[in-house]
């Protein structure tokens, strides 16, 4: 399954926005059922790419969703070793402001899990203004 993460996101995310009640249910458990078993850094680079950029609430919601949840299962000691590091932390500092209160409470919890690191805070610190910090 991990070689076809990134098309399988890309479906499940536009089927999140772009389909009726109970199909957008189906995708969303489908996508979370996609996260649970595929290697983390491949779920966390599905998600950054397929839906944290999309101009639906929805679809950003649904990725902010099961991006923390990712981050969550890896952990900071890991996630920042990794060579994601900066660009999850510009990432989380995006969801942090973004328009939608739900995705903003994704974002919000990512930064403050990856404040509890010195490289996440130093890399935080330069893609956020302080007074956004």
């Amino acid at each position: 399954m991990d070689c076809e993460v990134d098309e399988v996101a890309q479906v499940l995310l536009q089927m999140v926005w772009n389909s009726l009640e109970f199909i957008q249910k189906a995708a969303r458990q489908a996508l979370r059922i996609m996260v649970e078993n595929v290697t983390p850094a491949r779920a966390m680079a599905a998600l950054m790419d397929s839906g944290l950029q999309s101009c639906h609430v929805q679809v950003r919601k649904c990725a902010a969703e099961h991006l923390l949840s990712t981050m969550e299962k890896i952990g900071v000691t890991k996630l920042a070793g990794s060579h994601r590091a900066e660009r999850l932390a510009h990432v989380a500092g995006m969801l942090a402001k973004d328009s939608h209160k739900d995705t903003r409470h994704y974002g919000l919890e990512m930064v403050r899990m990856l404040l509890t690191h010195q490289k996440f805070k130093r890399l935080l610190e330069q893609s956020l203004s302080t007074r956004d910090l």
